[in-house]
């Protein structure tokens, strides 16, 4: 992995991480405020509201990023575009509020949505700028923006939960939040904007937007599909529940994942002419995922009961299993799932858009099945979903990107057998069933999981903890 990517990738690390550590304190303030039915009604609208913000994050953006050369012209037209596009959605969203309330059977649900269509229209604004920072690997400035975002928007909402609507509490993340990221994107972003839509750069905008929003599209639905059912069939408060587990089930895979793939995809569109070099940076960024992710995944759903207990307390005890689930399912996907960006930065988004509708037919499939016999089965599902998608998804990078699966799994066997210590570690603690403060005994198993994976790292996978001193010593010496 090159300086540069580096450098990018942790500030991607730290706006995505930061941005999610706060709302994550904010959502656990809230939980403690608010009810389980509060945030289910949250997740009934936030399954409509996410189309917009999916048009909003890829599609025309993705090709802004993509083009090489003079951009002049395609900042212009996709600033205008993305501002038309989100006045459609924003209208759809607002009149079909009361239809989508009907589905649901509540009427909390237009209160909420309401207030995203207002979101959604501010957001718009600063889309491109934003896009334009991480084209030009301003990924500092946007962790600042973020981070600023964030915090404003959290402040807002405890306020609210505190003093007047928990809905408003909820809702006011998805106006706060885009307002700021909006007013302040453009003073990183000086591209000038012209008053005109390029009619000789549509073409080529929307034939690789096209796939790339299909793409996004299909994988948001397949990722949204089972909040969908869930609250249709179980109700409010089954889905406030599924709704943190899958918060926290999701970590590794859209959050710490999701900071390099920022980065990953830029970064392969520069290199889309090497294919040799792309081998090697898949391979690299595979492997230092892995050595991240998979020991909080697997290390959080071995210690989700002392986790649930101390942070959300006794009323939020059900989501333990289906968390523990949802871990294991998360931590699989965030290894295989950079091999998304990998495959448009090489021109082929009808791949992974190919992928997305088989993950969205079959997960669709299972979870229907699931839904009948109750929420530990929509778990079930998602992780045999995770198994089918990323099995697939691996197989095409083989197939375009020419690496093997042999080649992955060397990459990744120092860190499995780093993870099975731990494990073993942590398991034999559980069945040890200690009696003292849930607290203590929670830190005691972090100190002890922690210990057990520095040690097999150290034992099993040298280059990688290597590559972790390095990095601390240069920081330290800078």
């Amino acid at each position: 992995m090159s300086s540069s990517m580096s450098r990018n990738t942790i500030w991607s690390f730290l706006s995505i991480v930061g941005v999610q550590f706060i709302n994550i304190m904010t959502n656990v303030a809230l939980a403690r405020i608010l009810s389980p039915e509060t945030f289910g009604i949250l997740g009934m609208a936030i399954v409509f509201a996410g189309f917009a913000f999916v048009v909003q994050e890829a599609g025309l953006n993705s090709y802004l990023i993509f083009k090489k050369g003079d951009i002049q012209k395609v900042v212009s037209t996709t600033f205008w575009l993305n501002i038309i596009f989100s006045i459609v959605i924003a209208g759809a969203l607002y009149f079909s509020s009361g239809a989508i309330a009907d589905f649901y059977r509540d009427t909390h649900v237009i209160t909420i949505l309401h207030f995203i269509c207002i979101g959604i229209l501010v957001g718009s604004i600063g889309s491109t700028h934003r896009a334009l920072l991480m084209k030009n690997n301003q990924f500092k400035d946007v962790t600042k923006v973020d981070i600023l975002a964030e915090v404003v928007s959290s402040i807002a909402a405890i306020i609210l939960a505190l003093y007047i609507n928990g809905l408003l509490a909820v809702s006011a993340k998805y106006v706060f939040r885009p307002f700021i990221q909006s007013l302040v994107v453009f003073k990183y972003s000086k591209y000038r904007i012209q008053f005109a839509i390029y009619m000789d750069e549509l073409k080529d905008l929307f034939l690789y937007s096209a796939n790339v929003l299909g793409s996004q599209l299909f994988m948001y639905m397949n990722n949204n599909v089972d909040f969908f059912l869930v609250g249709r069939f179980l109700g409010d408060k089954i889905l406030g529940i599924y709704t943190l587990a899958f918060q926290w089930g999701a970590l590794a895979r859209y959050y710490l994942s999701g900071a390099v793939m920022r980065v990953v995809f830029p970064e392969v569109s520069r290199q889309q002419d090497d294919p040799r070099k792309l081998k090697d940076m898949y391979l690299n960024v595979v492997s230092k995922l892995a050595f991240i992710t998979l020991p909080i995944c697997f290390g959080l759903a071995l210690v989700a009961h002392e986790f649930i207990y101390v942070l959300y307390g006794e009323k939020w005890m059900d989501v333990v299993p289906v968390l523990q689930l949802l871990l294991i399912a998360g931590g699989i996907s965030s290894i295989s799932v950079v091999g998304g960006p990998v495959l448009r930065g090489i021109g082929r988004p009808d791949l992974e858009m190919k992928l997305s509708v088989f993950s969205f037919v079959s997960f669709t499939a299972l979870v229907l099945i699931g839904v009948k016999h109750g929420l530990l089965a929509v778990a079930i599902a998602e992780c045999c979903r995770v198994v089918l998608v990323e099995t697939t998804r691996l197989w095409l990078i083989r197939k375009h990107l020419g690496v093997s699966v042999r080649a992955v799994c060397k990459q990744l066997l120092p860190t499995v057998q780093s993870l099975v210590l731990m494990i073993i570690v942590l398991y034999g603690m559980n069945l040890l069933e200690i009696e003292i403060n849930v607290l203590i005994l929670f830190v005691l198993k972090i100190a002890i999981g922690a210990a057990a994976y520095i040690a097999g790292s150290f034992i099993f996978n040298k280059s990688q903890s290597k590559w972790i001193l390095n990095y601390v010593k240069k920081k330290q010496a800078a």
